[in-house]
């Protein structure tokens, strides 16, 4: 199964509560073009998953619009300390027929990453907008590999 982990974009600075922090407009524009450029090299999800939190909701948004998807409902378990375990589990739970995309926050994200592609304990640490993308060969701890990394400013870096 073909997985992709991604931060949500770019939020503004805590207002209220952290949960209903929103992306920035530099942080709409940049998941945007990060992925409609992934779109362009023939990245197709299939199902895509989001945090409850505002700047999640908001991420898998722009990402729906790129790929002509319709955001799944938001997943509880991928708030920002959430537990990686548990996400594993739900995710050998889950019988999605295509890629899919979990869209989350830091240090969830780091966490999950690493859990899944080198065990107990290791963190990848991503960007705001990073996308992680992940090939689970095994469905087990350690059982994925890492295909590639990129966030929205490497688009700007060629």
């Amino acid at each position: 199964m073909r997985l992709y982990v991604v931060r949500h974009g770019e939020a503004e600075a805590q207002r209220t509560t952290d949960e209903a922090r929103a992306l920035t407009v530099a942080g709409r524009d940049g998941v945007r073009q990060l992925w409609r450029q992934l779109v362009a090299e023939g990245i197709r999800p299939a199902t895509l998953i989001s945090s409850p939190y505002v700047r999640a909701r908001q991420t898998a948004e722009e990402i729906a619009g790129e790929c002509g998807l319709t955001p799944g409902a938001p997943c509880e378990l991928l708030v920002p300390d959430g537990h990686p375990q548990r996400v594993f589990e739900w995710l050998l739970a889950r019988d999605d027929q295509g890629p899919l995309v979990l869209v989350s926050h830091m240090p969830l994200v780091a966490h999950l990453v690493g859990l899944l592609s080198e065990g107990p304990g290791a963190r990848l640490p991503m960007g705001v907008g990073a996308v992680a993308a992940l090939e689970v060969e095994v469905p087990a701890i350690a059982g994925a590999r890492l295909l590639w990394l990129r966030a929205p400013g490497d688009l700007f870096q060629h």
